[in-house]
């Protein structure tokens, strides 16, 4: 048996269609403040009834490489049906665009619902898929469509004229810049537990000289500019990542000694691992040192420490140094590699 599509946020429920939903689905489509904006949407009952018949059947063939969804919103305190919001291919855009889809009864807006459905259809998405990159087109007028999609995080991109000759705003966001954040030592406890495992598989937080010594070797990494940031669910706050990254900006003139960073430490929750989150946070670190005119990326780890030398390495990184006993005599050393930005 197929496992259910949808999730729920703290007002809503997403779910997936059913044939029973199509009376209430006509008549949502009858509200002038939707078919004014889509068009589309303005069906006969039959047509309703076919349309629906595809979005029902299209739920046992879902595909995470391949999205294509549209789920109905219903309001959590009576299942009543208020709209829906999908993610799926636009015929007017670009074939391997993925776009979001939303619209509410009339009855419920204005008290922040359609954000809390996009913001959460695009959590699920990117939870559930290999997506990396979902758009959004809005009407330059629709100035309510617009606020819901740059509240859940969209950047515009451009103007564009599609093919049916009418001008849109178009949008993306990108996967890891929803789920990826910088934060500061304040927020830094939840990811303790991660950042122990990651300088010594001895390293005991119950231990209070231990646990001093972390967190002294922390607050040093933040007062030299080390920049932290994690990857992480914004609406259950789970845990999935963390890496920090320092880079010493060269003083005026010099501009050679600001010309590399050091990714310090990286680690992915034990739960979270193999799905790709360690390179998510990586390039997130390439983007924003190439931002800040970064030549080369480097990083040290043990010389022993196969996997991981492994990992930076399909990541684009090479070895390019061994530094020996530095641990003391007959101890593996450390290994450097480095990946060139620009």
């Amino acid at each position: 048996m197929r496992q259910q599509l949808g999730f729920e946020t703290e007002s809503l429920i997403l779910r997936e269609f059913t044939l029973e939903d199509a009376g209430e689905l006509y008549k949502l489509t009858r509200q002038k403040q939707i078919t004014d904006i889509l068009p589309d949407w303005n069906m006969t009952v039959k047509q309703t009834k076919d349309f629906l018949e595809f979005v029902v059947s299209s739920y046992a063939s879902f595909d995470p490489d391949d999205i294509r969804i549209m789920l109905a919103i219903t309001d959590k305190r009576n299942e009543e049906l208020i709209g829906w919001c999908g993610v799926f291919p636009n015929d007017k855009l670009d074939p391997a665009d993925r776009e979001i889809a939303y619209a509410i009864s009339e009855h419920y807006r204005n008290q922040g619902l359609t954000t809390e459905a996009a913001r959460g259809m695009l959590r699920y998405i990117f939870q559930q898929s290999s997506l990396q990159q979902i758009v959004a087109i809005v009407k330059p007028f629709n100035i309510a469509s617009r606020r819901v999609i740059e509240k859940v995080g969209f950047q515009h991109r451009q103007l564009v004229q599609l093919s049916d000759g009418a001008d849109y705003d178009y949008f993306t966001v990108e996967r890891g810049p929803f789920l990826i954040r910088p934060i500061s030592e304040t927020e830094i406890e939840p990811f303790l537990d991660i950042l122990a495992e990651l300088e010594h598989v001895n390293l005991d937080r119950s231990n209070p000289n231990h646990e001093q010594w972390l967190r002294r070797k922390i607050g040093s990494l933040f007062s030299r500019g080390t920049m932290f940031f994690v990857y992480q669910d914004p609406l259950d706050e789970q845990l999935y990542g963390i890496i920090s990254v320092l880079h010493e900006e060269a003083p005026e003139g010099i501009s050679a000694l600001g010309a590399r960073a050091e990714v310090m430490q990286m680690g992915v929750s034990k739960d979270s691992r193999r799905r790709g989150i360690g390179s998510l946070l990586l390039q997130h670190v390439e983007k924003v040192s190439r931002g800040r005119g970064v030549y080369c990326l480097l990083m040290m780890t043990y010389a022993e420490d196969y996997d991981v030398i492994a990992f930076y390495g399909k990541n684009g990184f090479i070895p390019v140094a061994n530094l020996p006993d530095v641990y003391g005599p007959n101890l593996e050393g450390n290994v450097f590699l480095r990946k060139v930005l620009r």
